[in-house]
């Protein structure tokens, strides 16, 4: 922003629609971690990996399961 409107009153520079920019004044909340794979959490990995392997299991057998409903259905015709 130019100078010369940092130096205008509050009003004059209400009136004129230019507007400080308030990024300036706000901290960053981001900052720098430190390497997060030198040791992973493991207790976090496993019950992912057992989560993921649970529900594909029952995705698979509800899935044979429809298919062998469907195969039944189709046979009443």
């Amino acid at each position: 922003m130019a100078p010369s409107l940092m130096l205008l009153p509050p009003l004059s520079r209400f009136l004129s629609g230019a507007q400080v920019p308030r990024h300036t004044l706000v901290r960053s909340t981001f900052y720098v971690r430190g390497n997060q794979n030198e040791k992973p959490n493991w207790l976090k990995v496993i019950l992912t990996l057992g989560t993921t392997a649970g529900l594909w299991a029952f995705l698979l057998q509800q899935h044979n399961e429809d298919t062998l409903e469907y195969e039944r259905r189709k046979g009443l015709e």
